[in-house]
């Protein structure tokens, strides 16, 4: 005890009674000067075998496993939560549907005139609605992805797996999505909406 006050109430040796504070530089070279402290400075100068030592028994890396194994662990866990939340890409895709029937009978022309100013505004107007329906489309994806930003924050910060690892197996599995979502969209209204007949 290093305070002034109470080392006297922890005085063990009661045939002699407490007469002087004694300093924590006092307790430590009683304590070097006594055979336990000895020992442990001997075996303290020795240097330490390593063969005696566990491989595992230090990190030797920044996280647990290679580069590979965490990219694909992420992979997977990315394909898990795309087949979880599967109802949402279906729903994305039955009203990608829908908004490509509107459009169809909504651009009806299977051959667009291109003279007059008028008709660069139709082909304007059509090309739009489906920029932004492909857009607000991908939108529900946001959500999801804000909702994942905790998780990734904590494993990230505790040291599960560095950023990339996260964040390309995200976008690798979403790039089909994307390409189905788009194909989808100009297969349905391309030729319908008369954008080019030598296409078809």
């Amino acid at each position: 005890v290093t305070s002034r006050k109470d080392q006297e109430q922890y005085w063990a040796r009661e045939d002699e009674p407490y007469s002087r504070f004694i300093t924590a530089k006092e307790f430590a070279e009683a304590f070097k000067s006594f055979h336990v402290g000895q020992r442990l400075e001997d075996e303290l100068r020795s240097s330490f075998d390593k063969n005696k030592s566990h491989p595992a028994a230090l990190t030797t890396s920044k996280y647990g496993t290679g580069k590979m194994e965490l990219l694909k662990a992420c992979f997977s866990r990315e394909v898990l939560l795309m087949k979880r939340n599967s109802f949402v890409y279906v729903f994305k895709t039955f009203q990608l549907i829908l908004l490509g029937l509107i459009t169809m009978t909504l651009f009806l022309r299977t051959e667009m005139h291109k003279d007059t100013v008028s008709d660069g505004g139709i082909y304007l107007g059509a090309l739009y609605f489906g920029l932004t329906t492909i857009m607000f489309n991908g939108f529900a994806e946001l959500s999801m992805t804000i909702a994942k930003l905790p998780v990734f924050y904590k494993q990230r910060d505790l040291l599960f797996y560095p950023s990339w690892a996260y964040s390309l197996p995200t976008w690798i599995t979403k790039i089909p999505v994307s390409f189905v979502e788009a194909a989808v969209w100009v297969f349905m209204t391309y030729y319908v909406v008369g954008y080019d007949p030598s296409a078809a």
